[in-house]
């Protein structure tokens, strides 16, 4: 795939919206009952033994498209565990300690489900110094910020009919993350995040991976386009909604 083939990338969004947030899914059913025991609950739910070594909690995630179950473990070996265990894999796939999100497609008796799966870890793998943050802050705001960042593929999914794995994507679900997690955007934040320079062609980070399906050689000019797309951004004075919906149908260059 060209640079200029990538950056063909929007959603098609349509003038008039219906009534959000969207109704729930009808598999929300089997989620609403929850136990204290959540390990049990899956077990039961998916009819086979669930081992984990620490504690895992579930909620709901209210998205502009209906509810979520969202499920929070404590460290990574869990996380890898239940993302082969909601995926109904046999065998646990490695993760890198980098990847500690998913919206996750899921089958239960049969019926395709949806959860969000989250663990407790700094975001884009960035230390909190490099913030200002203290640890604890850091992990606090890195929860609130991948939520809402996986919320925001879910929304794309149900609203526009599709999610992927494409800097764009990633740049609106990142910048409604930073808005829940720290009340604003900031686009050297987002470098942060991405591993991107001001001003550079080159990546040593996050969005290396969403350009993958890119010719190595055309990768640089997308690393130049998204550092200029992000401070072109105008999020101040917006609504949610709006941001949402300017973000999904604007190509990057």
């Amino acid at each position: 795939m060209t640079a200029e083939e990538y950056f063909a990338h929007c959603y098609r969004v349509p003038q008039t919206l219906p009534n959000l947030p969207l109704v729930d899914e009808e598999f929300l059913d089997k989620w609403r009952e929850i136990p204290n025991d959540a390990e049990k609950f899956l077990s039961a739910l998916y009819g086979r033994e669930l081992n984990l070594h620490g504690k895992i909690k579930i909620s709901f995630a209210q998205t502009l498209a209906g509810k979520l179950p969202v499920v929070d473990t404590e460290n990574h070996e869990d996380f890898t565990t239940l993302a082969s265990f909601l995926t109904n894999r046999a065998e646990k796939k490695a993760l890198p300690v980098t990847v500690n999100a998913f919206t996750l497609p899921t089958k239960i008796d049969g019926e395709p489900h949806r959860i969000i799966l989250l663990n407790r870890a700094p975001y884009s793998n960035v230390p909190a110094e490099k913030l200002s943050l203290t640890a604890e802050d850091w992990l606090k705001k890195s929860h609130a910020l991948r939520l809402r960042h996986e919320s925001a593929h879910y929304e794309t999914l149900r609203l526009f009919g599709g999610m992927k794995n494409h800097a764009l994507d990633e740049i609106l679900a990142d910048c409604l993350g930073q808005i829940a997690a720290f009340g604003n955007f900031d686009a050297d934040r987002q470098r942060l995040f991405f591993g991107l320079e001001k001003g550079g062609d080159t990546c040593t980070g996050r969005l290396q991976f969403y350009c993958q399906k890119v010719l190595p050689s055309e990768r640089p000019k997308i690393y130049a386009t998204v550092d200029k797309f992000l401070d072109k951004l105008e999020v101040v004075g917006k609504s949610e909604l709006e941001i949402f919906c300017e973000l999904a149908g604007r190509q990057l260059a």
